[in-house]
């Protein structure tokens, strides 16, 4: 349903964006899936961005943990041209912040170093780009074709947004519903009733999964620590104006 609704406001609104909810009978998959992570952190960007914006989500959509914003949008990196990088430096950081290193970037979320050369595929951008070092300084930034390898545009800065939420790392856990600013914010809510009850019906569903992992002698989760109740969020949800 969140699907159709939004491609129903895509076609009237570029600006529009669905966020997926992790599926919390695989959490550890999902955090591991750059596709989930990926539409994710294109509507965080979005949100971020300071644009007005649509985002089309579930109620479970709300439900897992975050990092704070801040804490995300610390962890872009920004590249100019001209700025000084140490390239070995900057190979850390893409890797503390979720990106693969590899010996050729195919898909987002990835990175490779060959001599004074960075390729990275930001994991919200259509295309990768190149990164081409005079020393320590930027010496150009273009996107280019993967297939090919040919440079497609020139570019005078780039943002890398993380390729993880890192919300293992933070020890203040948000909702991504926290990421609104309550004064500039309508929640529109289909069907509210339906709503609690899906929220209940994962909620559910997760403890009793939990449950049977551990009397089969798995390592489970603590549910404090992977996702907000649905009666947290109605809560949070009820300081919003809404419509439903």
């Amino acid at each position: 349903k969140a699907k159709q609704i939004y491609e129903e406001y895509r076609f009237l609104d570029n600006n529009t964006y669905l966020y997926p909810a992790k599926d919390f009978l695989f959490y550890k998959a999902d955090i591991r899936s750059k596709e989930l992570v990926k539409q994710r952190m294109e509507g965080i960007q979005a949100v971020l961005s300071g644009t007005p914006v649509t985002i089309v989500t579930s109620l479970d959509g709300f439900m897992d943990h975050l990092a704070p914003k801040e804490s995300i949008e610390e962890k872009v990196l920004k590249i100019q041209n001209d700025s000084v990088l140490k390239l070995d430096e900057m190979a850390e950081r893409l890797s503390d912040v979720g990106y693969d290193r590899e010996v050729q970037v195919e898909g987002p979320g990835q990175f490779a170093v060959r001599g004074g050369i960075l390729d990275i595929y930001p994991l919200t951008e259509e295309f990768p780009v190149r990164i081409e070092f005079w020393g320590d300084e930027v010496d150009s930034i273009r996107t280019f074709d993967p297939e090919t390898q040919r440079s497609i545009e020139k570019l005078d800065e780039v943002e890398v947004f993380p390729a993880t939420e890192f919300p293992e790392e933070e020890e203040k856990r948000v909702s991504f519903l926290d990421y609104f600013e309550k004064e500039n914010t309508i929640l529109f809510l289909d069907e509210p009733v339906r709503l609690k009850e899906k929220g209940e019906g994962v909620e559910e569903e997760f403890l009793e999964a939990q449950k049977r992992r551990a009397q089969s002698g798995y390592e489970v989760a603590d549910s404090e620590a992977v996702l907000f109740t649905t009666q947290e969020i109605m809560r949070k949800m009820n300081e919003y104006s809404s419509v439903g």
